[in-house]
């Protein structure tokens, strides 16, 4: 039922928009995208799956799972597939801790793995935004700029804080707190030396380039000719929105951020939704070596 009212809400969100913005203009715009960037773009997704898998696997390295590197890439590409294509109850993320688990880890670790790699993902992505709109402070408005740094800034401050949490005991006593406790020491024990704090989120500011890169080749290929650092403020908001569960995949959520927040800059809707539109269809092809991965596994969790 979750799944199919998230579905609903994403057609809904996306008929909304294309209500208000001439379709077949936005039809057009796709079909005469220049192939060869569209190509590029699905390059440059499939490399940012690539080091994110890399990123993972040199957290669970840490933790004590030493599988080899090809099987967390086979791991994320399926994840990535579960959380682009298959409406089921089973999520990547949690697909990725199952799969850890039976190969004879334990869940919990699993989930500690996977649950730090998200927040250093997250972290990347907020620094790349953080210091794009430094860079170019005067593209938005004074609300949304100081906004979004505000958000980035206390992200920040609320993973300093996590990290320092293993230093209070008594958070381990009580069950509502001792997941933090257990948490904030994996996080200390992972990034104990600054190599490894810059190696990580070196990373995911690296992974996150490398998507909105994709995104950028995308706008080009449909006319919306802005410079790479209007792309690093604009995009990261709206691929932050699409982490609420609200939606099908992020669908809809990130066609209205991306078309709201393009506009503040005179962007036509039209070329914003399919720049969008696209960009969801390239992350269905980038998780496609998933399916293959998957269909050639021995376990299967559905």
């Amino acid at each position: 039922m979750s799944h199919l009212i998230k579905l609903l809400l994403s057609i809904v969100i996306v008929a909304v928009i294309l209500y208000k913005v001439d379709f077949a203009s936005v039809w057009q715009l796709m079909l005469s995208a220049n192939p060869w960037m569209l190509l590029g773009a699905l390059f440059f997704q499939i490399l940012s799956y690539i080091v994110a898998a890399y990123r993972w696997y040199l957290i669970m390295q840490l933790l004590a799972f030493k599988h080899r590197f090809f099987f967390y890439l086979q791991s994320y590409f399926k994840g990535a597939l579960f959380n682009q294509v298959l409406p089921t109850s089973i999520g990547g993320d949690a697909y990725r801790i199952m799969e850890m688990a039976s190969k004879g880890g334990l869940a919990k670790e699993a989930f500690y793995g996977v649950f730090i790699d998200r927040i250093v993902g997250l972290v990347g992505l907020l620094i790349l935004n953080f210091f794009a709109n430094l860079f170019e402070h005067n593209l938005l408005p004074r609300e949304v700029f100081y906004g979004i740094n505000f958000i980035t800034l206390a992200a920040i401050f609320g993973l300093m804080v996590l990290m320092a949490l293993h230093k209070f005991p008594i958070l381990e006593r009580y069950k509502a707190t001792r997941l933090f406790f257990e948490l904030s020491h994996r996080f200390r024990f992972i990034y104990k030396t600054p190599i490894r704090i810059f190696q990580q989120i070196g990373l995911s500011i690296l992974i996150h380039f490398f998507s909105i890169f994709a995104i950028f080749g995308i706008g080009h290929s449909v006319g919306i000719n802005e410079p790479i650092d209007v792309f690093l403020i604009l995009v990261p908001p709206a691929l932050l929105l699409t982490l609420l569960p609200i939606s099908f995949a992020g669908w809809g959520v990130r066609e209205g951020a991306l078309v709201g927040l393009f506009m503040l800059i005179g962007i036509p809707k039209a070329q914003v939704l399919a720049t969008s539109l696209l960009y969801g269809i390239i992350l269905i092809l980038s998780s496609l070596p998933g399916l293959y991965f998957y269909l050639k596994s021995q376990h299967k969790y559905l």
